[in-house]
């Protein structure tokens, strides 16, 4: 498979264009503006794979700026110029598909056709087996810790492309908070390259016969016992150190239906659960109902 003569097809790179100019966006470091991009938009896509083919294309330095979490650290969110925006749209367009055929029915987050709206039920579906017993996870400070070694061995097993694979370096350079650490919040490409990295999870926790529910890197685990959801908690923790990553401590903890735990701004307790939408609270007991679900989360989250 000729994967960058795919990416770098004129109706490709177009449609990638097109998309990036619908999401807007401020513009990057360059200070070039969708705007300003569009105006010679036809040349600017003729010079950008040109420059491919040529491996002279060079990423830019990101635009940062930092918003405080909710415990009140800071994250970092990158702007990245419009015609890295492009390219990179234009491979995501190609590889997502190659990648996504692969990833597990636990995964939720950053793929088509998915989200909050199946993962719930999936949540709820494991209460009702009796697996009621919850380890809920989070794994600390993800983008800016993964491993670009063992990204790149991870794509490759599906993509061999020597220039797709020098500029999934270069984007991986642009995030790094150390070098050969951390991806970039913000990259168009870095979604899938999280769900590329932590597939690698999901796959040895269903080999090991466990249940998770993933979003992204906030993902529970449910048993039916407590010793059961330990050594799942074990595991799990044995696995991200060979990922080269940890538990975020203070958002992971076993937990039970009966106490209650909150997963993507949903609260599950005993037999409902609940979230706030709307500046309304709504609350669902029983069985999932996805007309509430669709009245109540905005567009493009479920």
């Amino acid at each position: 498979m000729n994967w960058i003569g795919k990416i770098l097809e004129t109706n490709n790179l177009q449609k990638a264009w097109e998309e990036v100019q619908r999401n807007k966006g401020a513009p990057g470091i360059d200070r070039v503006s969708i705007k300003r991009w569009e105006r010679n938009w036809e040349e600017r896509l003729i010079e950008l794979a040109q420059q491919v083919r040529a491996n002279t294309y060079k990423a830019r330095k990101l635009k940062q700026f930092n918003i405080p979490k909710k415990d009140g650290a800071l994250r970092t969110i990158s702007i990245l110029t419009v015609t890295d925006r492009v390219l990179q749209r234009a491979v995501l367009r190609i590889v997502d598909d190659v990648f996504d055929k692969t990833f597990l029915q636990c995964s939720y987050g950053y793929r088509s056709g998915v989200g909050v709206k199946d993962a719930i039920p999936a949540i709820l579906k494991q209460r009702d087996y009796g697996k009621q017993w919850v380890v809920d996870a989070d794994i600390d400070n993800c983008f800016p810790s993964l491993n670009h070694a063992l990204m790149l061995k991870f794509f490759k097993q599906k993509i061999k492309d020597p220039l797709v694979l020098g500029l999934i370096k270069q984007w991986m350079r642009q995030g790094e908070n150390k070098p050969g650490i951390g991806i970039s919040l913000g990259a168009v490409v870095s979604p899938l390259l999280c769900n590329i990295f932590l597939h690698q999870l999901d796959a040895q926790l269903i080999k090991a016969g466990y249940s998770p529910v993933r979003y992204a890197d906030d993902f529970c685990i449910f048993a039916y016992t407590k010793q059961e959801a330990q050594q799942a908690m074990q595991l799990t923790g044995e696995l991200l150190t060979k990922l080269k990553l940890k538990f975020e401590p203070n958002k992971t903890n076993i937990t039970h239906f009966d106490a209650g735990f909150n997963f993507l701004g949903v609260h599950f307790f005993r037999n409902a659960y609940s979230f706030e939408a709307q500046n309304k609270k709504v609350e669902i007991k029983g069985d999932f109902d996805p007309n509430f679900l669709y009245d109540y989360i905005p567009e493009g989250y479920a």
